[in-house]
């Protein structure tokens, strides 16, 4: 077996034995990967508190030749996103980023540049501090990362500010500071678009809109 390094952000984990795990994560150097994580729910596994929703690690795994399905040997916590278990918002926020990167990514197809986005996004929204605007941002940059740069049919108010949102920085967006009504004209020009070129409609979407409405 080959030997694997990267970062990477766990976007989703499940058991399949009494002390076994498999873990999908979001590479840097790799994309979407899923490695067994042997021994993970013992509680003295070294893998205990590394393998999290949203958390931000260091791995090593060993590649299978067989499937898709790697072997995770070691990992080293960089960021464990602690402040989404605070409130149901915030777990809400980083939900919605995850799926949507699983939505537009294949098995293994390398994207440093989505895999910073991702990364950014997660720091930006564990506050509540233009949590909206950021995730608007963030499909915006997320659908332009995967080759469907938006070209929008209407005009007007939502037209200029999803226009400013997809050329500027995260930092720039927490300062975006945008009303309900605002928030709900730019998602409904913004989410025809996507379930229109991407098929997709995010599962987590109407958790979304009724947790955080701006």
């Amino acid at each position: 077996m080959d030997t694997e390094r990267t970062e990477a952000i766990v976007l989703r984990h499940q058991s399949v034995t009494e002390s076994s795990l498999i873990v999908t994560w979001f590479t840097r150097e790799f994309g979407r990967v899923r490695t067994l994580a042997k021994g993970a729910r013992r509680p003295k596994s070294p893998f205990r508190g590394k393998l999290d929703l949203f958390y931000h690690d260091e791995i090593v795994f060993l590649r299978s030749r067989r499937s898709d399905l790697h072997i995770l040997h070691d990992c080293f916590l960089a960021n464990p996103h602690a402040k989404f278990r605070d409130t149901v918002e915030a777990l809400t926020a980083a939900s919605y980023v995850g799926e949507l990167v699983e939505l537009v990514t294949a098995m293994e197809d390398p994207n440093p540049k989505m895999f910073d986005l991702l990364s950014a996004a997660l720091d930006a929204l564990e506050t509540a501090r233009g949590r909206a605007s950021v995730l608007i941002w963030f499909e915006l940059q997320l659908l332009t990362a995967a080759g469907w740069a938006p070209k929008w049919n209407v005009h007007g108010a939502a037209n200029r500010m999803l226009d400013s949102l997809a050329v500027a920085s995260v930092e720039g967006a927490r300062r975006v500071r945008l009303n309900e009504k605002q928030v709900l004209e730019v998602r409904t020009t913004l989410w025809s678009f996507w379930d229109e070129h991407i098929g997709k409609t995010p599962r987590s979407r109407k958790l979304l809109t009724e947790t955080l409405p701006r």
